[in-house]
Parts: structure tokens; C-alpha cells; sequence
């Protein structure tokens, strides 16, 4: 048996109208009371007895009952149009004609898709085929769309190192590789540095309206550089003009001469500031700065001075800061040794040992060598600090911390419960809203209240839209907690009593001395695994 929807058709009569019933075949779908309604008050009949139209549509068998006592009323065949909401489908449903009615000629069919505006993509061969085998109250597409052919966006080739965070590596005998880092993007003149591939804007659609639908926005991007760098008559590669290294910072690709010390910075050259990187051969001096916008490298000892870079620090020896020293670089900083010092990273900091320092960086810290030991201080990353040992057996009081700002937690907390609030109400009103439309439908609502129904939906629609704003902040804030997950301390010897260990905001202090261990926070609490 084919599947077949049921359907309904309006006996006329001098003194009487009757609906007669016809029900579903197979798995076809059941009339909905309010469609047979909205048919008969649109059509004008008066006074209908709405319990026994309910009775005769909900009933499983072929019927026939006289709903009204008025009569002379006539019904020709009639189409409703619906269109989808993203206009790409048009949707008609046909309603069969009363006993003394006739039937829709294809040019009336035509004519009421196109007073309902639908022009474009009228599917002919639905219309051909209803004409030739009716069947009503089934939804049958009359007008299809043409959906846009979705484009790309312009993306960028860079030919030279743009991640920056290459690491020094481990040797066998337990010493670190403090030499061949390969953190500088060197290039010479003539270098092709980047290649633009442009964006393909896509193909735009044509909804049922007839109006155009373009397809969703893609990316432009534009090569942009600084000085000693020229971009070909196409707009689409950046040549390098002089011998040097490249750095991509915020999109834009720079290239510059490295500015080298061949000796110590002392009184002999001042302090310096330099738009590109700086690599000196001898000492930084105690009361001297260096200030790059790129790399700085040092192959001696950095005293009590203050260093500020761009990118990464790489000092091949380390720092003897007495306390005097200031070392900020957005990138990584790699140091033979730390000593006395102030350390911001933004990247990683890779060492053999820090020693009553104060080091924050917002990647990795890695202490490590042969005998790497991290004594005395306050040392903070918002990921990992690894190190053979921490404090000592003197009992020396060494902070080290790791995780996110707990205050993150908080505010999904907060938000969580905004939203299970907003969703609380929106129940509530869709449950109003569903016991007001029945009223409504079996036609015992109050006038004064009608104009509710309006309000309820659009109170719910109001309320989605927060609840989605707000998720969407939660989701936010979810991927920095998500982030430092992991957050934890390794610890490959011991750490010793007097230290403190904090992670994500919770803290534990050492009472004996721990082993081949690591710290991380579990169920708001810190755990000591076992490496």
C-alpha cells in the first residue's frame, strides 16, 4: 500500500456544510486539527461545531458529519504557499474542491505562485504531476532555489620560519645544547619571503523570490611589510631588498639588518635601541640596557642590566643578575643559567638552573641539564615547570606555581547559572504558550489575551538569543580552562621541603622530601603522581 496523507473535503448543501473525512494510508500523516480550521474560517464558514470536527478528524476511519447548520457553501480546489525560511523552497499544499466545486486549471495554479511572489525555479513537473494524480494535504515542493557556490578565503605562503619556538636540544650526556638553536629566520637579498594566493569570491544563488543570495564572505588579504622589502607589480610575492632575517609580526613581514656588539655593552657604546635584533659578543655590563624590537643574542655573561626584546633572549652563558636585572622578551628566552634575577617570558624559558630569581613565563619552564635545580625564589608558567630538583635540603623557601586565574572558573560558574535560569523561563512560557493555542484553537481564549501569544514567542525568541550569547562566552573562557588542563610540575630528582606548590590557585607546602614526581590539579585538589 502507498503512503498517503489524510485529507479532508467540504460537502456543500442548501442548509447544511459536511466535512468528510478520509485517513491515512500506509505511513502517510495525519491532518493537523488547526489546518482543517484555519481552511474553514479563511473560507468564511460560520458556526461550525468544533467538537465534532475533532471527533471526525481524529477517528481512523472514512466519515462524513455536518459541522454547521448554515449551508450554500461552495469550494473550489486551492493551493497554500509557504515559503522556507532561507527562501531557497517553495511549499505547496493542496485543499480538493467541494462537491460542487471545481478543480484548479494549471494557469490559475501558476498564477497564485506567482501572486505569492515565487519566480524563479517553479517546479513544473510537481505541478504536471498533482494536476495528473492529486493528492491533498501533502507538502509538495512547487519552487527550488539555487543554492550560492560557497567560495575560499586568500591565505599566505611564508617562506622562512615563522613559529618560534624551536628549543635547544638534550644531549646524551645530560647537557643542553645551548649553541645551535636555529631561532633566527636569516634570508638574503633577493629571497621570495611570502606568496599571496588570492581569495575565490564563490558563485552567488537565486532564492524562489528571484532575489539573489551571495555567498557567505570570504577573506582579502594584502601583503603587507616594512622597510627592505618590495612586493611585485601583481601584488602577490614580498622580495627581500637586503641580506638579513625576516619576522612576521601582526600579518606584516619585516626584514632588518642584525645590529652586532663585537665586545661588551659598557661605556664604550651606551645603551641601545634597535628596530631589528642584536647580537653581542662579549658581556652586558651592570647599569647598561638593551632594547630590540627582534631577537637580542649574548655570548657572555649579563650582569645587573635590563634587556627588552621582541622576540626571543638566547644568552649562551647566563645572568649574574645581584638582584639588579630586569629581563622582559615577548618571545622565549634560553639562558645557560639564572641567577639574582627578574624574568618575564611570553613564550618558554629553557635553563641549567635558576637561583633566587623571580621568573613568570607564559609557555614551558625547563630546568635542566646535568645537575639542573631550581633554588629559592618565585617561578611561575601558566603550563609546565619541569626540573630536576626544587628548593634544597637548607630548607630554602622556593615558590613555584602553575594553572590558570582560578577568577576564570568563577565567571562560568556564574554564567552556567544565567543560563539554566533563561532556559527555566522559556519552559515555563512554552508551556503557557502551548495551554493558551489550545484555547485559542478551540475558540475559548479571551480577546484581551490574544495579543499574549505574540509577546510569549517573542519573549522566548529574546531569551534564546541571551542564551546563546551567553554560551557562547562560557564556550570562551572553557578553552582557556581547557588549555592549562594539563597544567602541572615535574619533578625528575626531589623537591625539598620549604617549598610551595601551587596549582590553578590551589597550594601545597612540602613537609619531606618528594621524588621522581608530578603535581597537578584534579578534582580541585593537587595530586603527587608518580612520574
Amino acid at each position: 500500500m502507498a503512503d498517503k496523507n489524510s485529507y479532508f473535503r467540504v460537502i456543500d448543501g442548501s442548509s447544511s456544510v459536511s466535512v468528510e473525512y478520509f485517513p491515512p494510508e500506509g505511513n502517510g500523516e495525519r491532518l493537523d486539527l488547526e489546518e482543517v480550521t484555519d481552511f474553514l474560517d479563511k473560507a468564511g464558514v460560520k458556526n461550525y461545531d468544533l467538537v465534532k470536527l475533532n471527533g471526525l478528524i481524529n477517528g481512523s476511519e472514512k466519515g462524513k458529519e455536518v459541522i454547521s447548520n448554515e449551508g450554500c457553501y461552495r469550494f473550489d480546489e486551492a493551493i497554500n504557499i509557504k515559503v522556507t525560511a532561507d527562501r531557497m523552497y517553495a511549499i505547496g499544499r493542496f485543499y480538493p474542491p467541494s462537491k460542487n466545486g471545481s478543480r484548479m486549471s494549471r494557469e490559475e495554479i501558476i498564477s497564485t505562485i506567482e501572486n505569492n511572489k515565487v519566480v524563479f525555479g517553479v517546479n513544473d513537473d510537481a505541478i504536471d504531476e498533482f494536476i495528473e494524480n492529486p493528492e491533498y494535504c501533502k507538502n509538495i515542493v512547487i519552487a527550488v532555489g539555487t543554492k550560492p557556490v560557497e567560495g575560499s578565503d586568500a591565505y599566505i605562503t611564508y617562506n622562512f620560519q615563522t613559529d618560534r619556538k624551536a628549543k635547544p636540544q638534550l644531549n646524551d650526556d645530560g647537557t643542553v645544547d645551548f649553541h645551535h638553536l636555529n631561532n633566527i629566520s636569516n634570508i638574503r637579498k633577493g629571497d621570495v619571503l611570502a606568496v599571496l594566493t588570492k581569495e575565490d569570491p564563490g558563485v552567488p544563488g537565486t532564492d524562489v523570490l528571484g532575489m539573489m543570495v551571495n555567498p557567505k564572505k570570504v577573506r582579502h588579504l594584502t601583503l603587507k611589510h616594512g622597510n627592505g622589502i618590495s612586493v611585485t607589480e601583481d601584488g602577490l610575492q614580498l622580495i627581500a631588498l637586503v641580506d638579513g632575517h625576516a619576522t612576521l609580526e601582526k600579518d606584516r613581514v619585516f626584514v632588518s639588518d642584525n645590529y652586532d656588539v663585537p665586545a661588551d655593552v659598557d661605556n664604550s657604546t651606551g645603551d641601545i635601541t634597535y628596530s631589528g635584533s642584536v647580537t653581542i659578543k662579549g658581556n652586558v655590563r651592570t647599569g647598561f640596557a638593551v632594547e630590540a624590537e627582534g631577537d637580542i643574542e649574548v655570548f657572555g655573561v649579563v650582569e645587573g642590566c635590563k634587556l627588552s626584546a621582541g622576540g626571543d633572549i638566547i644568552l649562551h652563558r647566563g645572568i649574574q643578575g645581584m638582584g639588579k636585572s630586569d629581563i622582559r622578551t615577548k618571545g622565549n628566552l634560553i639562558s645557560k643559567f639564572i641567577e639574582g634575577a627578574d624574568v618575564k617570558a611570553g613564550g618558554y624559558v629553557e635553563t641549567d638552573t635558576i637561583i633566587n630569581s623571580n621568573v613568570a613565563a607564559r609557555g614551558d619552564i625547563y630546568v635542566r641539564g646535568r645537575n639542573a635545580s631550581l633554588i629559592g625564589g618565585n617561578v611561575s608558567s601558566t603550563t609546565l615547570i619541569e626540573a630536576a630538583n626544587i628548593g634544597s635540603s637548607m630548607g630554602a623557601a622556593t615558590n613555584v606555581e602553575v594553572g590558570t586565574d582560578p577568577g576564570i572558573r568563577d565567571k562560568v560558574r556564574k554564567l552556567n547559572g544565567e543560563v539554566e535560569e533563561k532556559q527555566k523561563e522559556n519552559e515555563k512560557m512554552s508551556q503557557l504558550l502551548s495551554v493558551m493555542r489550545k484555547k485559542r484553537d478551540a475558540g475559548v481564549l479571551e480577546e484581551e489575551k490574544k495579543p499574549m501569544l505574540s509577546q510569549l514567542t517573542k519573549n522566548i525568541i529574546l531569551n534564546d538569543s541571551e542564551i546563546k550569547a551567553k554560551k557562547a562566552e562560557i564556550d570562551s573562557y572553557e578553552k582557556l580552562l581547557e588549555e592549562n588542563t594539563n597544567a602541572r610540575i615535574r619533578v625528575t630528582k626531589s623537591i625539598y621541603p620549604g617549598t610551595k606548590v601551587t596549582v590553578a590557585g590551589d597550594y601545597m607546602l612540602i613537609h619531606k622530601e618528594i621524588i621522581h614526581s608530578e603535581f597537578k590539579r584534579i578534582r580541585n585538589e593537587i595530586r603527587v603522581l608518580p612520574l
